[in-house]
Parts: structure tokens; sequence; C-alpha cells
């Protein structure tokens, strides 16, 4: 790969824009929906050790 293609591919991935904007907001909702598998999966491992005991 010479220099000018590796520096279009560089500019490319630079040219992919986030379609969303920032809002400047904490969507607790959303964070809360995103964490709870993996509180399941920490509940579920809490109930198993306290079983072996």
């Amino acid at each position: 790969m010479t220099h000018m293609e590796i520096k279009a591919l560089e500019n490319a991935s630079r040219a992919a824009v986030w379609t969303e904007g920032y809002d400047g907001e904490t969507h607790y909702a959303e964070v809360l929906k995103a964490l709870t598998p993996a509180l399941f999966i920490l509940a579920a491992a809490v109930g198993l050790m306290l079983a072996i005991l």
C-alpha cells in the first residue's frame, strides 16, 4: 500500500460522521436498559453463591 492510499483510507474513516447529535443530557432510562442484562447476570451469580453456602 502506498502512502497516498493509506492517507486516503485515514481521511475516509474521518469522514464518517456521527449522525445523532449530543444533546448534553444523561438518558438514565437508556443507561438502565443497557445495564439490565448485566444486573441479572450478577444477581444470578449471587444467588448461586448463596446456594453453595
